[in-house]
């Protein structure tokens, strides 16, 4: 039994580090007993613990930082808010308007939709700005994607220990891309919720429960997770962890009728709100992988998510990595099949990071497993101690070299989250348009706004819009701009108009490679213009109205007399 727990850490320990560690267990709860484990809810899921509402609180701060979002999220974003506020009234829908490349699912805004619902109706009654119904949402989605989180690092506590577990938590914590992308409403965010639901069920070596899971994610949001669940399977057909052949059968029926029960939910679900029959997925696979359309969105070599969106994703945990698999051999097997994955969806021409975002659970928890065997040993060194060689080559100096990688990890991640809040202009013109013309609505001024493309790309949705006597426009196609008062775009000048707001962004690359001068990086991304003789109108409104007023006093009127009942 001594045996198999240090194991869990790895080999390469001493006799007296293996007693310091046993000591540490029984002192510390490495290993769990039934009083310490943590309740579980039901099924797979646990009762929250502190370290979950750290990595909710990170996610949540991602929000307050960049509360806005841009053209991937926005057919699910823009259905949250049908689905809240315009609800039957399927008339008003913006897909019909804006159908997007390629159909999508609606069923994972559905979801959100319905969670968040009773917050946004509440804050509507009392005639709240909708904006908040846009944080409401993402805070529903952040919840949902780390508690799905939670529910993985649970089955990392019952098999390798709490420390582990803690160092999984502090890993997810420290890294930008994966709780950036946790409250995004993109399909890949609502099917990593089910796969990390899925490679719990793998710890726990509910194989049914995986493959079923998987299925329904790959049938309704992401087609790719087939390449994720075949390298899955054939590791464990290969690893001899199915009992026999009628297990394996059982296995491969069960996640049939799973994508049979899921294909029949999505086309059922979806058609009606699209008012047409059809796989909203099974459109999207074929557009980007038979017709390869997606390489009109840029091509990237084979080796992009490897040497680009890995170390971006990992950052400084990623020197943990091959220390992870070479200690602690227990992690192998999840590893390398979710390693493959990424090798065979790197052969797809058009790559981005949130398409391997699946991976970064599995990734994280080898990290963890090389972090706390650091901990462990923190405190032995090689040798006597007393030479430069002896000291570079001691647990101790990898240890602090640890923490010194978390510390520059944090900084990291905060310099992201900066240059990230800065990159939704069009959110942040609208909000301040909003704000300038406050005062003159109040006066008789009828905004009419014009949207252009680049401004609805970039943080400009419906939940941002307000009520009469507002109004909003996304026309594409010339035509006369001179209907309209306020115009939001990327333009530097547009006749019969005046520049009236200014936003200014920020250049990713050019931030990465220089920055301590990120102040003086700041580009001009997006204006509004007011146009020219809107200010004479609200002026000749405010003249009209201050002269009536003067008038009526003259004859004795003034405003509430004659109302006593």
């Amino acid at each position: 039994e001594d045996e198999d727990e240090d194991e869990d850490l790895g080999g390469g320990i001493d006799e007296e580090t293996k007693k310091q560690i046993k000591e540490l267990r029984e002192g510390k709860g490495m290993t769990m007993s039934k009083e310490q484990s943590r309740s579980v809810l039901f099924g797979l899921f646990p009762e929250p613990d502190e370290w979950d509402w750290i990595v909710f609180f990170v996610a949540l701060l991602q929000i307050y930082m960049s509360p806005f979002t841009k053209v991937e999220e926005s057919f699910n974003v823009q259905a949250m808010h049908d689905m809240i506020f315009e609800r039957q009234n399927l008339d008003r829908y913006d897909h019909f308007q804006f159908p997007g490349v390629v159909p999508r699912t609606f069923i994972g805004a559905f979801i959100n939709a319905i969670l968040a619902s009773p917050i946004c109706l509440l804050f509507e009654s009392i005639y709240a700005p909708r904006v908040i119904s846009l944080f409401v949402c993402r805070m529903v989605l952040a919840a949902l994607s780390v508690y799905s989180l939670a529910t993985f690092r649970f089955q990392v506590e019952k098999k390798f220990g709490k420390i582990v577990s803690a160092c999984f938590a502090v890993v997810c914590s420290i890294q930008f891309h994966l709780l950036f992308y946790c409250s995004r409403p993109l399909p890949n965010t609502y099917a990593s919720i089910f796969v990390n639901l899925a490679f719990a069920s793998w710890l726990k070596e509910q194989y049914e429960v995986l493959f079923s899971i998987l299925a329904f994610a790959a049938i309704v949001f992401r087609s790719e997770l087939v390449v994720l669940a075949a390298p899955i399977f054939v590791s464990l057909v290969v690893l001899r962890k199915f009992s026999s052949l009628s297990a394996v059968i059982k296995v491969v029926a069960t996640a049939a009728i799973s994508a049979i029960l899921s294909l029949g939910l999505t086309i059922a679900f979806d058609s009606l709100l699209w008012r047409r029959w059809l796989w909203p997925e099974g459109e999207v696979f074929y557009f980007n992988t038979i017709l390869n359309k997606s390489s009109q969105w840029g091509v990237m070599p084979w080796h992009w998510y490897f040497s680009s969106a890995l170390p971006r994703s990992m950052m400084g945990t990623l020197f943990l990595l091959p220390g992870g698999l070479i200690y602690t051999e227990r992690m192998r097997p999840f590893f390398f099949p979710v390693l493959a994955f990424i090798c065979l969806y790197s052969f797809l021409p058009h790559k981005e990071l949130r398409f391997i975002i699946y991976a970064l659970p599995i990734f994280n928890c080898v990290v963890a497993m090389e972090l706390a065997r650091l901990y462990l040993n923190r405190n032995k060194e090689r040798g006597d101690g007393k030479s430069m060689m002896d000291k570079l080559r001691s647990p101790k100096f990898f240890f602090r070299a640890a923490v010194t990688m978390i510390v520059l990890n944090v900084s990291a991640t905060f310099g992201f989250t900066r240059v990230a809040s800065k990159n939704y202009p069009g959110g942040d013109a609208l909000i301040l348009l909003h704000e300038m013309e406050r005062q003159n609505v109040t006066s008789g001024l009828r905004p009419f706004v014009h949207i252009d493309v680049p401004a609805a790309q970039q943080g400009i949705s419906r939940f941002l819009e307000m009520s009469s006597p507002w109004r909003y426009s996304k026309r594409e196609e010339e035509h006369d701009m001179n209907v309209y008062t306020h115009l939001i775009t990327d333009k530097h000048q547009v006749q019969n108009f005046t520049a009236v707001i200014t936003i200014y962004g920020m250049d990713i690359r050019s931030a990465l490679m220089a920055p301590r001068r990120m102040s003086s990086l700041q580009q001009i991304r997006m204006r509004v213009f007011k146009r020219d003789d809107i200010n004479k109108v609200v002026h000749a409104c405010l003249s009209f109205t201050f002269f009536t007023s003067l008038l009526l006093a003259g004859f004795g009127f003034s405003p509430g007399r004659g109302r006593g009942r």
